[in-house]
């Protein structure tokens, strides 16, 4: 039975809202925790217990959507600058000055809390809290003395004392290393009832197999995280025994006690959990079968999966990207010249949402004889799990020229950049259009013709140039293979991505064309890509930040093959071509 809750978000007037809510009443911070050890404030809320209609206020661009209360879990919702945040959370009996839970916007969840305030007001000075944990404190000044060092290190001339900053650094490094686990753990062990457990024991999670930690410290470690995730709701807690599981599963000495973890999420499955949830765990789960051998069982929830994946995709085609763009009408002169586009964005950057839907319509309104486009995905904000070193070091050659995502080039050169929410996906779409019709009617300055086969996984690319002005050594060409969809969600919530860049087979750096014409063949594996894309990732995972959605799409299906030509004296692109990859 649901009690009544009125609640107001404290500035301006927005619709009447109410429920009733014994014990609450007063004033309320809003917040989430986006780092592991210090909330940020996002609203004050205002809980009051009387019958009747109560003004729903908003601040700063909020405003109110929805509060339900059932038996001790807590729902509030807000809205700021286009985003919906949903705190869930488990409210304690007795006296409450503070309700633990999580808060979810752009499907991604992070902890979150409701504590009680005096404020009416939210300033720099108290929107923050840090939170105390002095084994965590300890840990993080190694690591900052480290990273002080490392940056001194690069900023230093004088070649004595950057010998003795290597040394200190050489030490730091050695201590944080030997300390960190240690610290970490006296967190858990002393500390269980922190919020800062959570980051801290999937790290210690992560790093188990590499630390040659025991079966039974590990199992000790996975118990307190999701005994603890409990009191801050039934979302939080799907959230860390999925974390758990998928994080065990991926090492061979504990990916059993991964699919206990895996099975004791989907139990937390029902009717009414939404697909896409039902997808995220139903995968964790299929992934563990395979790594323990079941093959037979991940084989059938394979199946399962997929057919919740393709009404999933259903649903998203038929929303996004929400407008239709108008064919191409031609070329006003006969110009051979294909404009290259490349797109730098990222599944988890709220601004590439424009950008990445008009990249979408794009493809459908010009012909790959006009355009060529691809998309590198680099881990901005977040980890994305289609990121690679081969985009990452596209980016590095256009250092200066991108700074961030979304950045578009056309031809080399970087044009209306920038991006937004779904909303302005058109207009970033006709600002795209405007630069492609403009270029499209330039000469040409060489020609290509490209083909490649696959037999089963080997790839045969095969590329001829012809009639090229002025060769010479930084006259490059380059080739890149390129998914023509990947299904992946980030934090952004765009689902499928187009034309995704997977390798440069022959490598970033290119082929120097010192003749007028030449013939160019080079061969790629895409088992052993396969290979090299996950050890990229497990490295990252492991050396930087952990990825909030677990999935790595790999099926390396409908590829296609992007070679073009770049003055690297200029960075212009001079000439693109796109083939399908035939065969299987």
């Amino acid at each position: 039975m649901y009690r009544q809750i009125c609640l107001a978000l404290v500035v301006a007037v927005s619709a009447p809202m109410c429920v009733g809510a014994q014990g609450l009443e007063g004033n309320w911070k809003f917040n989430y925790n986006p780092n592991g050890n210090a909330e940020q404030s996002l609203a004050i809320v205002s809980l009051k217990d009387k019958s009747g209609d109560v003004v729903a206020s908003r601040l700063a661009g909020a405003k109110f959507k929805s509060v339900t209360q059932e038996g001790s879990l807590l729902h509030v919702a807000i809205e700021g600058s286009g985003i919906e945040f949903v705190f869930e959370g488990m409210v304690p009996k007795g006296a409450v000055k503070e309700i633990p839970g999580s808060i979810t916007f752009n499907g991604n969840a992070f902890l979150g809390s409701l504590v009680a305030t005096e404020d009416t007001k939210l300033t720099p000075a108290n929107s923050m809290r840090v939170l105390p944990c002095p084994p965590l404190a300890e840990a993080r000044k190694l690591a900052a003395k480290v990273t002080a060092l490392r940056q001194n290190v690069l900023k230093t001339q004088d070649n004595d004392k950057k010998s003795e900053l290597l040394k200190q650094l050489e030490e730091a490094d050695q201590l944080a290393k030997k300390e960190t686990p240690r610290l970490y753990r006296e967190v858990l062990e002393k500390h269980a009832e922190s919020p800062v457990i959570f980051d801290v024991g999937l790290s210690l999670l992560r790093t188990a197999k590499t630390d040659g930690s025991k079966l039974d410290d590990v199992k000790s470690w996975s118990a307190t995280l999701t005994k603890a995730a409990k009191a801050y709701g039934p979302s939080w807690e799907s959230n860390i025994v999925g974390q758990v599981a998928s994080t065990l599963v991926k090492q061979d000495a504990f990916a059993p006690l991964g699919l206990d973890y895996a099975r004791q999420a989907e139990r937390g499955l029902t009717d009414k959990t939404p697909a896409s949830d039902q997808v995220r765990v139903l995968s964790i789960v299929r992934d563990a079968l395979k790594k323990t051998g079941k093959t037979d069982e991940a084989t059938k929830l394979d199946l399962r999966v997929n057919k919740l994946e393709d009404i999933l995709d259903r649903e998203y085609s038929a929303k996004m990207p929400g407008f239709k763009g108008d064919a191409f009408p031609g070329r006003k002169s006969k110009s051979d010249r294909v404009v290259f586009m490349e797109l730098f964005t990222g599944a988890s950057c709220p601004p590439c949402v424009a950008a990445d839907l008009a990249f979408d319509v794009l493809q459908k309104s010009y012909k790959p004889t006009d355009l060529v486009m691809v998309q590198y995905h680099m881990h901005i904000p977040a980890p994305d799990p289609l990121t690679n070193s081969d985009t990452e070091a596209r980016w590095a050659y256009y250092k200066g020229k991108v700074r961030g995502v979304p950045a578009s080039l056309f031809n080399g050169s970087p044009k209306a950049s920038g991006g937004g929410g779904a909303a302005n996906a058109k207009s970033k779409y006709e600002a795209y259009r405007d630069v492609i019709d403009s270029l499209i009617d330039e000469d040409g300055k060489v020609k290509l013709t490209a083909k490649a086969q696959r037999d089963g996984d080997k790839i045969d690319i095969h590329v001829k140039v012809t009639g090229l002005a002025d060769p010479g050594k930084d006259k490059k060409l380059r080739i890149l293979l390129t998914e023509e969809t990947v299904r992946f969600v980030g934090g952004n919530r765009i689902r499928l991505h187009h034309n995704v860049v997977r390798a440069a087979p022959g490598g970033v750096a290119g082929s120097s064309l010192k003749d007028e014409a030449s013939k160019h063949n080079v061969s790629i594996d895409i088992g052993e890509l396969r290979g090299r894309l996950t050890k990229y990732l497990d490295n990252y995972e492991t050396n930087f930040r952990p990825f909030a959605n677990p999935s790595r799409p790999l099926a390396m299906q409908h590829l296609r093959v992007i070679a073009f030509v770049q003055d690297d004296a200029t960075q212009e692109i001079l000439q693109a071509i796109q083939v399908d990859v035939q065969g299987k």
